[in-house]
């Protein structure tokens, strides 16, 4: 009797305890299990609302972890914007959970760089960033694929992506010529500007090594306009370093002063004047063609132009001489004070009393 009577108390228990399950969603597993099929099926909301909960799950349930993460990864390529955001966010969470994933988990990642909302990319961009620079050995494999980046649609995207191999690039100095070098020689335009200005940042900091790829930024600046004046800027850098490896671009530079781009008409002056400041000779065809800027109304340019007559003045004073006159005037007659006062500088620079 009493044997009896406990087995229909428990017998109570289970069905109480089970009806609860039932009224709060049934057990963990079944959540999960309905969680994850939502996850697929469901409309973006619900995609993303089972995401975050199968984040939470993972992180109470243990046996539970590996599987939605192999989840989260495998359905990642196919997921709508916010889902595909969740799922990035939910797989750097489980990350920490199981720290030994972590390589797999980043390069998993690698499938949202081709997903068709640009914030899912520069998301993946940032989070790999941040995985290189602080790893100790930097993954050529991740770097590679962010050169590819630079070629991606989204104008932010390409920028976001300058910026993170640019931190990169600085912590590796050794390393990271060969990929520069690689996309200084792409098909894709994109890639190569702002491989250039990748080079540019680079050589502010390591000119010499920098130098090696000369010959590539000169061919860059004589390729097509869409480079040029981003290509002046690093031939100008290049050239403090060693002014005769840019030598072949200024008969270009020179042109450049011409353009109808005001934009490159001051990076041709500046270019100039930063490789005239070390070799004079190596510019010196571009002084008669400085002063004739010197000359006319194009007061956008005149800081450069007159920099750029006192840097090879003060290399070999012989050269600008003749152009003396001209520079002194600017220091009356400069459009601002700015302009005087470049002038005044220059003038005593190229030797003029």
């Amino acid at each position: 009797m009493t044997v009896g009577f406990f087995d229909k108390l428990q017998n109570l228990k289970d069905s109480v305890g089970q009806l609860a399950e039932k009224a709060s969603g049934g057990t963990l597993d079944d959540r999960i299990e309905r969680n994850l099929t939502e996850m697929s099926s469901g409309s973006e909301i619900q995609r993303t609302a089972a995401i975050k909960a199968l984040v939470i799950q993972a992180q109470t349930d243990d046996k539970w972890l590996n599987p939605i993460i192999d989840s989260f990864i495998r359905v990642l390529p196919d997921q709508l914007e916010s889902p595909q955001e969740a799922l990035i966010d939910g797989l750097m969470e489980l990350r920490k959970v199981n720290p030994k994933r972590a390589k797999e988990i980043l390069q998993g990642l690698q499938s949202a760089l081709d997903s068709q909302y640009p914030s899912v990319r520069s998301k993946v961009v940032e989070i790999w960033t941040t995985f290189s620079l602080k790893s100790k050995s930097k993954d050529s494999n991740t770097i590679a694929d962010l050169f590819e980046m630079l070629s991606d649609d989204d104008k932010e995207v390409r920028y976001q992506t300058q910026e993170s191999l640019s931190k990169i690039l600085n912590t590796i100095p050794k390393a990271a010529l060969p990929p520069l070098k690689q996309a200084l020689h792409d098909e894709d335009w994109r890639v190569v500007y702002h491989s250039v200005v990748l080079l540019t940042e680079f050589a502010k900091k390591y000119p010499k090594p920098s130098v090696a790829l000369a010959p590539e930024v000169v061919s860059a600046f004589n390729s097509g306009e869409k480079l040029k004046e981003r290509s002046a800027d690093c031939l100008g850098m290049l050239g403090l370093a060693d002014p005769y490896s840019v030598k072949g671009a200024v008969p270009g530079l020179i042109k450049g002063l011409e353009s109808k781009s005001s934009e490159l008409r001051k990076a041709s002056a500046k270019a100039l004047g930063r490789i005239g400041s070390k070799d004079a000779m190596v510019v010196f065809h571009s002084v008669p063609k400085l002063a004739k800027a010197l000359k006319n109304d194009d007061w956008y340019i005149h800081i450069e132009v007159v920099k750029a007559l006192g840097y090879i003045g003060s290399n070999k004073p012989t050269l600008v001489k003749p152009h003396l006159p001209i520079i002194k005037n600017r220091t009356k007659t400069g459009a601002d004070r700015n302009i005087c006062q470049a002038a005044e500088w220059a003038y005593k620079k190229a030797g003029g009393k």
